[in-house]
């Protein structure tokens, strides 16, 4: 797995362990949703690469 992606997860989920829904700022919460997203977007992008590397003929 992307090591990018694994930080990302791992700065959501201590973010998550510290924010509240009930805080009056939200911006704790949109770091979790953007890391989570970023995380996201790595992985994908790691299994399209390597889906596209397999094709290749060697």
């Amino acid at each position: 797995m992307n090591p990018i992606a694994c930080r990302a997860v791992a700065q959501a989920g201590l973010v998550a362990a510290t924010a509240s829904a009930d805080d009056e700022r939200p911006w704790s919460l949109l770091l979790v949703a953007g890391w989570h997203t970023t995380a996201a977007d790595l992985v994908l992008a790691d299994t399209r690469l390597a889906d596209e590397l397999a094709a290749l003929p060697v």
